[in-house]
């Protein structure tokens, strides 16, 4: 997914509902962050352990 798209969904109520809109974005307001750096850092961490992810989920 690229910024771009996650940022146009994270503005949908039905998108990660469970998760806090305002608990983020007071997260990127504490660390001094704009809210299009910790989704992209978000984005980058999810690519990086993506393998090991899946061949973890191979194992279930």
């Amino acid at each position: 997914m690229e910024l771009k798209t996650l940022k146009k969904k994270y503005k949908t109520k039905g998108f990660a509902a469970s998760c806090s809109r305002e608990v983020i974005e007071q997260g990127a307001e504490m660390l001094g962050w704009f809210l299009d750096d910790v989704l992209q850092k978000t984005l980058d961490a999810m690519r990086d352990c993506e393998a090991h992810v899946a061949s973890e989920m191979e194992k279930i």
